[in-house]
């Protein structure tokens, strides 16, 4: 059941962050992100909620830095962002990051011992996520190298968040 939840939840956040993005609402994706993160930590054991809150936040804080980069060299634009004149990627971008650091504890656990088709995966999975976000008109990549800096982007951390996510403790 909460691995249900977390996909459900994983799924409003994205849309939030998506939709609220194509609307010139820059923050409602990592609005969206931090309810969710209420209801995730919540189902994690107490004595589990602070490794588990510094997972998310530094795989959150590590994706959107790299998508911060990938704005800054001119790979990808977030055109309905004007609002957001930071150089930095949009506080939404935030927002999917932290949602998607929380999957491998609940929905993606299945995935943490399959490194490689973690990787895989999330070179699926990654660019197709921005691909609809193109169809909102939320993201622009520039050239089909920025789908290939994705793709790798992706297949790197999804192996990597699942190598190094938080495990619940086995019941006695």
């Amino acid at each position: 059941m909460k691995s249900l939840l977390n996909y459900a939840l994983f799924q409003g956040v994205w849309f939030a962050a998506v939709w609220g993005a194509a609307e010139g609402r820059v923050h409602l994706g990592f609005l969206a992100a931090l309810a969710m993160l209420a209801v995730h930590l919540a189902l994690v054991a107490s004595t589990e909620r602070a490794r588990e809150l510094a997972y998310v936040l530094g795989f959150g804080l590590v994706g959107t830095a790299i998508d911060s980069g990938l704005r800054a060299a001119g790979w990808i634009a977030y055109p309905t962002s004007d609002a957001w004149m930071h150089p930095t990627a949009p506080p939404w971008i935030l927002g999917l990051w932290l949602g998607f650091a929380m999957l491998p504890r609940f929905s993606l656990a299945w995935l943490r011992p399959r490194p490689v088709l973690a990787a895989v995966l999330g070179a699926i999975g990654g660019p197709l996520s921005f691909f609809a976000g193109t169809r909102f008109g939320s993201i622009e990549p520039a050239s089909s190298a920025a789908w290939l800096a994705l793709a790798v982007e992706y297949a790197a951390l999804t192996a990597i968040m699942m190598r190094l996510a938080p495990r619940a403790p086995r019941a006695a």
